[in-house]
């Protein structure tokens, strides 16, 4: 809006082109106070002394008549809340309290040496971060040659039916380890933060949690408790708050990252000393989030991700000739292919897949590593060997012929690879499309070692050992899809049909009355003949009503008893 002003010569009291009322200035509509008064002496105007709430009313008039009361109330709101309520709801955060502590206690004191398998045997963990359900050549990649996993697959057991339970990573990663939905540990809504990062901050404005509940049972506690020796060599992201970390959760040694190597920092760790100290800083992006690309931007000393993968596979090396006389228990959670992409100088450039092929390729290096390194020690035996990924492949990866991707609960979110070997324990090769997920690795583990499950709580998982042995088929009817934003149940599949809702329902679809799909409508899809393309809901009405009734049980099932307490 444009002002006329009218010009006050105040001494001659004339106006121009303006009005002289009460010694104002006049602007239009608006009066600004600038009364003035005259020194007796040298006859200058000054300032009328005015005290200094009559100055806030002032300006408190002028701003309500220049802008309105309803934008004015939004700045003060958004002032309060920045600067009052969102403190306080930051410094008032508590981590979840641990209701069932004291059972957690009894049940680690209860099982402590009382596995009774024969030879209690080696378990090692192998779980990639964003590796797609396409990203290795023995599950189809045509570009990227992974034949040491090749080989593993063609000699053990190849998954083409195996799920994570959550399509993003840290709800994933608190579900491998607990056996349990990633709700029942508050640790559904999305990624964890460091503690200091903004969105860390908006976690606990919200009340989300940013650390698995001190009440949850891992599975590397278990095993310690039974005398195994526990590491975990990678990345934990699980929460960074003292108290909340690996050593506390049942790992022996720690080696590794507290989170995605796309956070800053990423300190690397040895068990609580910081071994690596990450100074780099985004030129382009002050944000602390954002380092997706190799040739991003940075200042500051960083940490030489080219050596990530290398370092992990030495400490797994020395882990396991360490403590080759007794049992053990490795869980190696590697960085990659996660975002920002870094192989080795002795890897770049090799692959016929380019720089994510470099490392993939690499990956698959650092498993014929470990391989070499458990039948040089005679141990390969007696040890029984986990591959998969935490959640379907990103952007750069490959799902393969699946629709969709990581965050997303079409196929190429939540299907990854699975490879089991053992000698000992797989009786025959096979590959098979049974129906399991990361959540059965838990209660299979326990049943191979025979230790008791706990009895305190729902354990969602369940064990696939007599399908690892051959002598047995999948223990699931159903598998579920879990909403990457809230955990929330949103689909259900069968050995040949998949009911689902709102698989784009993290996103606004601000475009579906332009023609785009709408992938919030329910859709019914025939798995075995198509990649999630047709939907048969209007073809199959009843079936679509059945898989949705048993998806709806299992969302009110955690609704109503969310921890899963018994």
């Amino acid at each position: 809006m444009l002002f006329r002003v009218r010009i006050c010569n105040i001494e001659s009291k004339s106006c121009s082109k303006g009005l002289r009322r009460n010694k104002f200035v006049i602007f239009k509509n608006i009066q600004l106070p600038i009364r003035k008064r005259f020194d007796s002496e040298d006859k200058q105007p000054i300032l009328h002394k005015m005290n200094f709430f009559k100055i806030l009313k002032y300006i408190w008039n002028f701003l309500l008549k220049t802008i309105g009361y309803a934008v004015l109330l939004i700045i003060l709101t958004a002032l309060v809340f920045w600067y009052i309520w969102r403190p306080m709801k930051i410094a008032a955060y508590e981590p979840l309290h641990p209701e069932h502590l004291a059972q957690k206690t009894a049940y680690l004191e209860e099982i402590t040496n009382t596995s009774k398998a024969d030879n209690r045997p080696n378990i090692v963990l192998i779980n990639f971060d964003d590796l797609g359900y396409g990203d290795l050549s023995c599950y189809g990649n045509q570009l990227i040659q992974t034949p040491v996993m090749d080989s593993l697959a063609a000699n053990g057991i190849k998954m083409t039916d195996f799920y994570s339970c959550s399509p993003v990573c840290s709800p994933s990663r608190a579900g491998l380890l607990t056996g349990r939905f990633p709700k029942r540990a508050h640790a559904a809504a999305h990624v964890y933060f460091p503690n200091n990062h903004p969105i860390a901050d908006y976690r606990k404005m919200r009340n989300l949690t940013n650390e698995i509940p001190k009440d949850e049972i891992l599975i590397g506690e278990i095993l310690k408790a039974n005398g195994y020796k526990t590491s975990l060599i990678g990345k934990w992201h699980l929460g960074d708050l003292e108290g909340y970390l690996p050593n506390d959760f049942g790992f022996d040694h720690f080696y590794g990252v507290r989170y995605s190597n796309d956070m800053i920092p990423l300190h690397i760790y040895r068990n609580e000393e910081i071994v690596a100290l990450d100074e780099k800083q985004l030129v382009d992006n002050k944000f602390p989030y954002g380092y997706y690309d190799m040739d991003t931007p940075i200042t500051g000393k960083a940490t030489d991700q080219t050596k990530l993968t290398e370092n992990y596979t030495q400490e797994s090396i020395d882990f396991i000739s360490q403590n080759k006389e007794q049992p053990f228990f490795l869980y190696l959670p590697h960085s990659f292919p996660h975002v920002p992409h870094f192989p080795s100088a002795r890897q770049n450039g090799r692959s016929e897949g380019g720089l994510y092929g470099d490392v993939i390729e690499e990956l698959d290096w650092s498993v014929g590593k470990i391989m070499d390194a458990l039948e040089q020690l005679n141990l390969m035996d007696n040890t029984l060997v986990f591959i998969t990924s935490d959640n379907g492949g990103d952007l750069q990866g490959s799902v393969g012929n699946l629709r969709g991707r990581k965050q997303l609960t079409y196929e190429g979110g939540q299907r990854v690879p699975m490879i089991i070997y053992g000698p000992a324990f797989v009786q025959q090769a096979s590959v098979t499309n049974s129906l399991a997920t990361n959540l059965d690795i838990y209660p299979t583990i326990l049943d191979l070692l025979k230790i008791p499950l706990p009895s305190d709580r729902i354990i969602d998982g369940k064990s696939i050992l007599p399908l690892i042995r051959g002598d047995g088929n999948s223990p699931h009817d159903f598998v579920f899809y879990n909403a990457s934003t809230s955990g929330n149940v949103v689909g259900v599949r069968d050995s040949v049909y998949k009911y689902q809702e709102g698989a784009n329902g993290n996103h606004l679809n601000l475009l579906g009355s332009f023609g785009i799909a709408k992938d919030l409508d329910p859709q019914l899809t025939n798995l075995r003949f198509d990649n999630e393309s047709h939907n048969l809901i209007r073809k199959y009405p009843k079936y679509a009503e059945r898989l949705k009734k048993i998806m709806d049980e299992k969302q009110e099932m955690l609704v109503e008893n969310r921890r899963g307490w018994k």
